[in-house]
């Protein structure tokens, strides 16, 4: 009984990968990246730039795409909120949260395809006696949340691009059948394929 289950499950695992399933939160391998054909616009601030390059080593490995399909633009903002008071009324731990609206558009007419929002909340200590690593601990957790948010934007962006090339229409092939000269077949077939119909006396 036990040989059944597994080998069940077993055919079960081939029939998943045969259809072409794919484990969305599984850690990105450095040689199986793809560049993706995107081009992502400046964000502003220095928050902004840290998340464009992360945004970079996720989705353009290889260098941004000589011709680009769309363009990704983000709007960027960082909220930094005390969760944490002592008894004396002073703040011993901080949430910084991340959060960036995406719009997506086309390369070529630059009509939004897509838009979303994403947050990424990184909590971190406060030390009172020591403003200099509060300050770094502080710039620490921003950016560790920045490289959070930057895993969601890839994963929205891939899985929105993966539908996209899933529903575009594959063009029929042209079949030319050939006839001979002067015939009414040939009249008939040139008339076709210049986009008017075959004129019938």
């Amino acid at each position: 009984m036990w040989f059944f289950r597994g080998l069940s499950v077993v055919c079960l695992c081939f029939l998943v990968t045969a259809c072409g399933f794919q484990p969305l939160y599984v850690p990105v391998q450095e040689t199986n990246r793809v560049a993706v054909p995107i081009k992502i616009a400046t964000i502003q601030d220095r928050e902004g730039q840290i998340l464009r390059n992360y945004l970079v080593d996720l989705l353009t490995p290889e260098g941004c795409s000589q011709k680009p399909l769309y363009i990704l633009e983000i709007f960027l903002t960082d909220v930094i909120t005390d969760i944490g008071v002592n008894k004396d009324e002073t703040t011993n731990r901080k949430n910084a949260t991340v959060t960036a609206a995406l719009t997506l558009r086309d390369a070529c007419t630059y009509e939004v395809v897509y838009t979303h929002t994403a947050k990424a909340i990184n909590s971190f200590s406060v030390i009172s006696e020591n403003y200099f690593s509060d300050l770094t601990t502080e710039e620490y957790a921003k950016k560790e949340a920045l490289r959070l948010l930057a895993e969601k934007i890839s994963l929205l962006v891939v899985t929105f691009l993966d539908t996209q090339c899933k529903t575009v229409c594959v063009p029929v092939p042209t079949v030319v059948i050939p006839v001979e000269a002067g015939t009414q077949e040939s009249l008939e077939a040139k008339q076709i394929f210049s986009g008017f119909p075959p004129s019938r006396e």
